[in-house]
């Protein structure tokens, strides 16, 4: 159509079409760029209602505190985006609301994000900058999958349901409800990766292979 459109140019029909050759129509591939090995190390997970979008996260180490980020601000993510995150199938899932609150979604649209990447599996709801906003996916790289409730069962780590309906808002009394839930899986997530650390050893290796990223 674009073509076309340059064509019917009356008198610059010619620059037109050399114009739309240079064009481009779509994003740039997806970058591997390498981490930076310096940068601490954290383990995230949000949780995603149409009024609350939260994001839990917390530095490696089990006597690390765990932060609550309830409808975070864009200066908020783009801090926190500075860490070596690991999270449990972030990458088709907490990377791209990550990148949504980074340009300023409201809780609605976070929402209708999350509507998209998971009941609709809409194949144009992920951002294609999302996917490397983390250093892994534990799920990407464990030899073992299964859900993150199953791995709590299998460590004998707490194991905890939230009973909320994720289609409705949640009574800001419930909030912190949502976010003990949240934390747990943020150390749960952390626990699944130290007992899968042979499979992350060979994602590394791998990755060095292939002059790759781990992620």
């Amino acid at each position: 159509d674009i073509v076309a459109f340059a064509a019917n140019s009356t008198n610059q029909a010619e620059t037109c079409l050399k114009l739309v050759g240079k064009m481009k129509f779509k994003s740039e591939d997806i970058l591997n760029e390498p981490v930076q090995n310096d940068r601490p190390r954290a383990f995230f997970d949000v949780e995603v209602f149409p009024n609350l979008t939260l994001v839990c996260w917390k530095l490696e180490g089990e006597d690390k505190q765990v932060i609550r980020m309830f409808n975070p601000k864009p200066h908020e993510i783009e801090e926190l985006i500075k860490l070596r995150l690991v999270g449990f199938n972030n990458r088709r899932y907490d990377n791209h609301i990550l990148h949504a609150l980074l340009m300023g979604y409201s809780p609605a649209q976070v929402y209708e994000l999350s509507r998209r990447l998971v009941i609709l599996n809409d194949r144009n709801a992920p951002f294609l900058n999302g996917y490397n906003l983390s250093e892994t996916d534990v799920y990407d790289f464990s030899s073992v999958k299964q859900s993150l409730k199953k791995f709590e069962i299998d460590l004998g780590i707490h194991h905890q349901e939230l009973g909320l309906k994720w289609d409705e808002p949640v009574p800001e009394e419930l909030w912190e409800k949502v976010a003990e839930y949240c934390e747990n899986d943020v150390r749960a997530t952390e626990a699944v990766f130290n007992a899968r650390k042979g499979d992350f050893l060979a994602r590394q290796i791998l990755a060095d292979l292939a002059g790759m990223t781990v992620n």
